[in-house]
């Protein structure tokens, strides 16, 4: 298997409380020369490891390079794009599903589907067809728990906010954007949408190895709640783009569209995160700004014990949620095993190494 060190890891699905949610788009690009490679197949076909070839082959020319991992498998790759994002190499199965949009001239369909021994797979249907159930029973039971828990971020995201002074927040947010950012440029900047953590089978996982990679000076916005470093957040980035800086805004799983968790501009070497008990890292800051500094003491005072009430019984939803996902990936394991007893991995080889003449 190919080594990945050094490349730079995200994730771009992950369950959250209203099913699913995949930010694929993110993969397809339209620009003169750009590919995406689409591969189809089953559980244990070898689609994780064919990424994990490009992305190696990918990591030579372009250390841009970032891999995508698979919140429901962190073992595996769901996708690998190359730093200027013309190239990108994508499971296009479920959950995250994808069909060509420009079929020839801009995606490439990969199937591994004609690899496998379709006589072998029927005689042990009904076991497998049953794994999948079970498999997508257990998702669905997750995402269940994780929309209890966001309820309950929610209320103490609210109450938190109810005692913060916003303008300070801002103040302060803009006083670090000037020290750090210096002239702006002539153009607006752009951004990534990524995900830096998700609810996965262990729990919360936090890939605190790509800020690593990826920074030479992170702040950190240290928040239980999440109401003061929300509005941290917004304002960081909608600063960095427009002092023209391309940014990485990494959005919280379990509110993927309203809320920003993290922002990293890599041409700065610069990062801003949120951490708090449900974000662990060993990572260590140049500077921690603490939420409480922005916030009436009084009215926090008033408002803390349900604050901490929601936040504890949000977080062991999260632990039953994750409790899900170690389930559903048991019955995972055991297509796959059915699955690789009936593939031909010398014709899935073959299709991978053609796949990656044409990268080269």
């Amino acid at each position: 298997m190919p080594e990945l060190k050094g490349i730079p890891g995200w994730f771009l699905g992950a369950n959250a409380p209203k099913g699913y949610f995949s930010r694929f788009d993110q993969l397809f690009t339209s620009a003169p020369c750009g590919r995406c490679f689409l591969i189809k197949g089953g559980p244990g076909t070898g689609k994780s490891t064919a990424i994990k070839k490009a992305a190696a082959l990918l990591f030579e020319k372009d250390k841009g390079t970032e891999i995508i991992y698979c919140s429901a498998d962190t073992n595996s790759l769901d996708a690998v794009i190359s730093g200027d994002g013309k190239i990108s190499v994508a499971d296009a199965t479920n959950p995250h599903a994808a069909e060509p949009k420009y079929p020839g001239i801009y995606e490439t369909t990969v199937s591994f589907c004609d690899c496998w021994d379709e006589g072998v797979l029927r005689e042990n249907g009904e076991k497998a067809a049953e794994l999948f159930d079970l498999n997508r029973k257990s998702h669905e039971e997750a995402r269940r728990y994780i929309a209890a828990a966001a309820n309950l971020f929610e209320e103490a995201m609210k109450l938190e906010t109810e005692a913060v002074h916003v303008e300070k927040i801002i103040k302060t947010a803009l006083k670090i954007c000037i020290k750090e950012f210096g002239k702006r440029r002539r153009e607006a900047g752009t951004e990534k949408i990524r995900f830096l953590s998700a609810v996965t089978d262990k729990g919360v996982l936090f890939l605190d190895e790509t800020p690593k990679i990826l920074c030479k000076k992170i702040y950190f916005i240290e928040d239980e709640a999440g109401a003061a470093s929300k509005i941290f957040m917004n304002t960081v980035r909608k600063a960095a783009l427009e002092y023209g800086f391309d940014i990485i805004t990494c959005r919280c799983p379990i509110f993927p569209t309203e809320k920003t968790e993290h922002i990293f501009i890599p041409s700065a070497g610069l990062g801003f995160m949120t951490v708090n008990k449900r974000h662990k890292t060993d990572i260590i800051p140049d500077k921690i700004i603490h939420s409480g500094r922005f916030c009436d003491e009084k009215k926090l005072a008033k408002r803390k014990i349900r604050i901490k009430f929601a936040l504890r019984f949000g977080e062991e939803l999260i632990e039953k949620a994750a409790e899900c996902m170690k389930e559903a990936k048991i019955f995972h394991d055991e297509l796959e095993s059915i699955y690789k007893n009936a593939m031909d991995f010398s014709l899935a080889d073959k299709k991978t190494e053609e796949m990656l003449e044409k990268i080269r």
